[in-house]
């Protein structure tokens, strides 16, 4: 009887989790990243947010992040504004050179009342060089995208990325820029 209820709540706390659960990929002709995010729980406080994801480069570069992002709307006065702030482990290969890193930044999103189909989405995460290992002594990544929503698990969106790392011995090296396409389909 006990194992019957036990059975009974995993399956009740996985398909809850699951509703949440997204992935996202999106390529340009030199690069392609792929992205999973889910829940945290359940807070009154906003929406928590656990991440992986992993970008490759055509000249053999890569960057694999996994992270934590709360998020929420700014307040009743500012209806379709979002607000997010996060920590994110990176690790960046850029011309033979390795580098671990804990970035600290967030989002922003708006979303007009009137056309809530559409979002503005930009993003800003910086590891200074206290927080940066290896051959690298800090990490930029920002970007901006424009999303518009298909159906509600699926949206399709237009993005620019740029990710730099400054190296301790070659200077600033580009890892990333450019625009690119993309889709997240939510589960």
């Amino acid at each position: 009887m006990l194992l019957r209820h036990l059975v009974a709540l995993s399956l009740i706390t996985a398909s809850t989790t699951a509703l949440a659960d997204s992935f996202d990929i999106n390529l340009r002709d030199t690069s392609a990243q792929l992205q999973y995010s889910a829940a945290l729980g359940s807070s009154t406080l906003g929406k928590n947010e656990m991440h992986l994801g992993y970008l490759y480069t055509s000249n053999k570069n890569s960057y694999a992040d996994f992270g934590i992002l709360v998020k929420d709307e700014v307040s009743p006065n500012a209806p379709g504004l979002t607000v997010g702030l996060g920590i994110k482990g990176v690790l960046t290969k850029v011309n033979a050179n390795h580098s671990t890193a804990l970035a600290l930044g967030g989002q922003v999103r708006y979303s007009a009342p009137a056309v809530p189909r559409i979002g503005f989405v930009g993003t800003a995460y910086w590891s200074p060089n206290i927080m940066t290992f290896g051959d690298a002594d800090r990490t930029v990544e920002t970007g901006a995208r424009i999303e518009y929503e298909v159906i509600p698990q699926a949206t399709a969106y237009i993005g620019y990325r740029k990710i730099n790392v400054g190296l301790k011995n070659a200077g600033e090296a580009k890892l990333e820029e450019g625009a690119h396409i993309g889709v997240r389909l939510t589960f």
